[in-house]
């Protein structure tokens, strides 16, 4: 079997191995105990309670992904405090940010790294361990490993800890990926054909909401919201099926907030999909008629548009260029910005307002499960 060329040397992946071991350490200060242990307990988990194996995979999720109060993450921090760094080191660091989790299937051995195939998106990874090959000799070809991945140059090095599952524990290892590739589409998206695929889909499904609710954009009482999303599914199984299935299975549970508001807004968006806004028709009027912010519920209603985080900037775009005029009325009260204008500040604004939304770059909205995953799904064993 011919081998994969090697992109990363030695003494890089040495380097690699003691800045991970840094960076835990630096970790493990004092200022970071109370956002760690919130962060356990928001996983469901308290310190004292977790056995090893879990406590290190949690700990890589906190150190690499979790977001602190000031917006920073631990692993900018730790970057930020060692100026030292030489620049490929500084990017090298920074790009633990972008974990790669899940199952994978062992393809084969590859001199000193482990070639595997992600089960979610798909794609061929060359792993290293900093702790040298002889972990993998208990991973031969055709098992599973569930584990996190971070880049080390054009290579992959294990982060966290190490789970191997035999080939008769297949089911299982597909049933976790169909999990993570509902739970977190974009894991899937690193595939760039999985992408375009995804924009495909969302795309189909946009033009169905479309011709089902008469435009992409509805607004409805909270009551009748999941009734109205049941009938969606059912019309969307019908086309694809080629026949009505009076059985099948409705929409998701809609969330109690959005079902006890009195009105909700349903947009489909081409970027951002399909979202639901709680109180939508309370903004609207806002944008109609802005006089009504002097009242309270109108304009408290309106300024959670602003700040809320998982209200999209499309949202307000969309609202504004009904009349940009009356938009720019609207902002200037509620931001005390008294010049305002929609057409000159608005992107400005937006970006201001919904940074975190900006941070990224947007992904489909839509789970992408492949034909593999979905053929192999088996209910879970009684005793996982």
């Amino acid at each position: 079997m011919k081998r994969e060329q090697s992109m990363v040397g030695a003494a890089f992946l040495q380097r690699a191995g003691d800045l991970k071991g840094e960076l835990v350490e630096f970790s493990q200060q004092p200022r970071y105990e109370r956002a760690a242990s919130a962060f356990l307990e928001a996983c469901g988990h308290q310190l004292e309670e977790l056995g090893e194996h879990e406590l290190i995979l949690l700990w890589d999720c906190f150190v690499l992904e979790h977001t602190l109060a000031n917006g920073r993450t631990v692993v900018e921090q730790f970057v930020a405090a060692n100026p030292q760094l030489t620049e490929p080191e500084r990017e090298m660091v920074l790009g633990w940010r972008d974990v790669v989790q899940g199952p994978f299937q062992v393809l084969r051995r590859d001199g000193p790294a482990l070639l595997v195939r992600s089960l979610v998106d798909e794609l061929t990874y060359r792993v290293r361990s900093n702790m040298g090959p002889g972990i993998f000799r208990r991973t031969p070809r055709g098992w599973f490993i569930i584990a996190r991945l971070v880049a080390v140059g054009d290579e992959w090095m294990l982060s966290g800890p190490l789970s191997v599952l035999p080939a008769a524990e297949r089911d299982f290892a597909y049933e976790l990926a169909m999990d993570l590739a509902v739970r977190m589409p974009e894991a899937a998206f690193r595939n760039p054909a999985k992408l375009a695929l995804a924009w495909e889909q969302q795309r189909t499904e946009r033009d169905r909401f479309i011709r089902f609710f008469g435009d992409d954009v509805v607004v409805i009482a909270g009551e009748n919201v999941q009734d109205r999303m049941d009938d969606f599914v059912a019309f969307c199984r019908a086309e694809i099926l080629g026949r009505p299935e009076p059985d099948g299975p409705g929409a998701p549970a809609i969330p109690l907030d959005i079902l006890e508001s009195e009105t909700v807004g349903l947009i489909y968006d081409e970027t951002d999909g399909l979202g639901f806004y709680a109180e939508f028709g309370l903004v609207e009027q806002a944008f109609t008629d802005p006089g009504l912010l002097r009242r309270r519920r109108w304009r408290e209603q309106t300024r959670v548009y602003l700040h809320d985080d998982t209200v999209e900037p499309m949202v307000l775009r969309r609202l504004a260029e009904r009349d940009p005029q009356k938009a720019s009325v609207v902002f200037r009260r509620l931001l005390k910005w008294p010049r305002f204008e929609w057409s000159r500040d608005g992107v400005e604004m937006l970006r201001e307002l919904k940074q975190d939304y900006y941070a990224q770059p947007p992904w489909p909205r839509v789970s992408l499960v492949s034909d593999q995953l979905t053929a192999r799904r088996r209910p879970p064993s009684g005793n996982r």
